[in-house]
């Protein structure tokens, strides 16, 4: 675990988090902290407010009421690139690239257009990293290709690649990562995921759908529905938390 949480050692920390569509609470009164080196799953129903929770965490819709904090640090205020400055990265269940760009500038554009914090880095390391980065994702070969040629599970690796080149990256939200894609795809997202984890001490919250691999990928797992947090623990705890089953099969 690393060192990067603020004085109550969480690195994210929400409170009091609200966001309301008219007359709709998405996202109501939320708590949610996540420590450093955490692999946390966000799971719930459908509509129960988790994309917009990450919408909201990383600076696309600004909260109603409540606090973000990074570190310590409220984040709530920022915008998106002022948020992503501070190693925030996420992706989104429709990739966004840049379609005529090749795959390599698609990974290199956020070391080269975002405001990195410290020095600038070399630019022989920038791409050097973003090589390692386009390999553990299995697309290195596709480096000079078009993005737009690329196949949705290649979109998304690409995503996970470039949001990795945040730097220094911290935290990673990926909203939906697993959904539609190849299950080999879905193997190399797992092991970079587990492997950035491990070698890098990024902290990931994943909201996914997709329960046997979240299983695999985290210890601990927190429970959305109808915009609140319901549960919050081991797979084995929610699974049998008499609220999450009530949530799920509207018993």
């Amino acid at each position: 675990m690393t060192g990067d949480g603020g004085a109550n050692g969480w690195l994210l920390e929400t409170r009091r988090l609200t966001k309301r569509f008219g007359g709709l609470v998405a996202v109501d009164d939320l708590p949610l902290a996540v420590r450093p080196g955490e692999v946390r799953g966000l799971i719930g129903p459908n509509g129960s407010g988790k994309t917009t929770t990450v919408n909201l965490l990383s600076g696309l819709y600004r909260a109603d009421a409540g606090e973000i904090r990074l570190s310590g640090e409220r984040i709530d205020r920022l915008r998106p690139h002022e948020i992503t400055a501070r190693g925030v990265a996420r992706t989104f269940q429709t990739p966004k690239l840049f379609g005529s760009m090749s795959v390599l500038e698609n990974v290199l554009l956020p070391a080269l257009t975002g405001p990195a914090r410290g020095a600038p880095r070399p630019i022989g390391e920038v791409r050097a990293r973003a090589r390692r980065l386009l390999e553990l994702v299995t697309l290195d070969g596709h480096r000079h290709a078009p993005a737009k040629e690329l196949s949705g599970g290649q979109s998304m690796l690409l995503q996970i690649a470039r949001g990795l080149m945040v730097h220094p990256i911290r935290l990673f939200l990926m909203d939906e990562p697993f959904a539609g894609v190849h299950p080999t795809i879905k193997d190399t997202i797992m092991e970079t995921i587990l492997r950035m984890n491990r070698t890098e001490g990024v902290t990931f919250l994943i909201v996914s759908h997709e329960m046997a691999i979240l299983r695999r990928l985290c210890r601990r797992v927190s429970v959305m529905h109808e915009g609140r947090l319901i549960a919050e623990g081991s797979f084995e705890e929610v699974a049998n938390h008499a609220v999450v089953l009530e949530a799920y099969l509207g018993r």
